[in-house]
């Protein structure tokens, strides 16, 4: 994730934002089977967990409406222009959550979440005690992390990503680190990461490319420019809230303290990630289809936006639900399972990292192998593609 002093405005802002954070109607439910006890922006955003999602429907012109939005959904995720259109009709909050619920609608996206569930509730109590017995498999693995923006200069905020790389290392698997240019463009740092990544193809080993937040887009260019030769030996990539599209943050100018907080920052490495740049390069993107992709990411409302989110999450809203530095459909990877944790956001996507990073890598490295062949019939409520996946695994854009 992008480093949390990027967050940085003025005491008044926080102060006001502060006090936004506190409104809202409270809301208990739950969506897919997560819970979500916190508060929204609206009626219908409240309505819709309560009473929708719970079969108690007593607002029959309400009901209708949403009925007819799961009809025209046609079996694919909501895309931005689509979240933008909820978001006028209803409330930006309703259409996060109308996001989360297609998402857990899915079947790849429910079957993996299941999977992940469980490896994080074993994850959860073996790990302190130092008792995580790996998948046998996981010894034909390596992980190669990719960190994110200056992750030189920030390394409280995590963005060299040490917490998932000493846990994985501590319960036995073979990591190692991508040394990019903390402030380099996309384009630069995806030179470096393939350079990494063809460095490994002899280990012998499947390799697990780890990225956050702008090693995502960086990431995804690395694959779409590689041959496929060059990456057979890649098994998974999982893009943790990948900045695949950019951000309007930057190309409206509200993050524009970087400097003051870190030195000068390589203004070209700023630009490249602009939503105007990078939406143009994501239609590039062609990643091997023998590459497993997970999109994880958080939904959070404006009851559980963090305070360090809340600066970027606000300015977003009037382009539809975020995390509080990216656009939700802008972190989808089309054709890869998806994962969202509601309730959270850029900053917090993870409380107990440790435990989600050994959880997502058993679950990962269990369903590779035990991966159904790529032409499998297509579930009954989704679209088939070429790859066997349906494009509701993960169609947003």
């Amino acid at each position: 994730m992008l480093p949390h002093s990027l967050f940085s405005f003025t005491s008044i802002l926080f102060a006001v934002l502060a006090l936004v954070g506190c409104a809202g109607l409270p809301v208990h439910g739950s969506i897919e089977g997560q819970p979500i006890d916190s508060r929204v922006d609206s009626e219908v955003a409240r309505y819709y967990v309560e009473n929708y999602l719970a079969d108690k429907r007593v607002d029959a012109t309400l009901d209708q409406r949403i009925d007819q939005l799961y009809q025209n959904g046609n079996g694919t995720l909501p895309n931005r222009d689509e979240l933008k259109k909820l978001s006028d009709e209803f409330s930006v909050d309703f259409a996060a959550l109308y996001m989360a619920d297609r998402i857990g609608r899915v079947p790849i996206n429910r079957e993996f979440r299941r999977a992940f569930d469980q490896a994080y509730d074993y994850a959860r109590e073996a790990y302190p005690k130092g008792q995580v017995k790996l998948p046998e498999a996981a010894a034909n693995y390596e992980v190669l992390f990719v960190p994110t923006y200056l992750y030189k200069r920030l390394v409280f905020t995590g963005s060299d990503m040490a917490v998932p790389r000493e846990a994985l290392t501590k319960v036995g698997f073979l990591c190692s680190f991508v040394e990019t240019i903390d402030d380099g463009t996309i384009e630069a740092n995806a030179e470096i990461i393939a350079a990494a990544i063809r460095a490994r193809a002899q280990s012998g080993r499947r390799l697990v490319l780890v990225s956050a937040s702008k090693s995502g887009a960086e990431v995804a260019l690395a694959l779409t420019r590689m041959n496929p030769a060059e990456t057979r030996h890649v098994a998974v990539w999982l893009n943790a809230v990948g900045a695949l599209q950019g951000t309007p943050l930057i190309d409206e100018g509200v993050l524009t303290e970087v400097e003051w907080i870190v030195g000068k920052v390589d203004p070209e490495g700023v630009k490249s990630l602009t939503a105007a740049r990078s939406r143009e390069r994501f239609k590039s993107f062609h990643i091997p289809e023998s590459i497993l992709v997970v999109n994880y990411f958080g939904i959070p409302t404006i009851g559980s936006i963090s305070f360090m989110a809340r600066p970027g999450f606000f300015p977003l809203r009037k382009h539809g639900p975020n995390d509080g530095l990216i656009l939700l459909p802008d972190m989808i990877f089309p054709g890869g399972v998806t994962v969202a944790q509601l309730g959270r956001d850029h900053i917090e996507v993870n409380v107990k990292l440790e435990t989600t990073a050994v959880a997502l890598a058993i679950t990962m490295i269990n369903w590779l192998e035990n991966e159904p062949p790529h032409d499998q019939p297509c579930p009954a409520d989704g679209v088939q593609v070429k790859d066997g996946t349906t494009a509701d695994c993960a169609s947003a854009g």
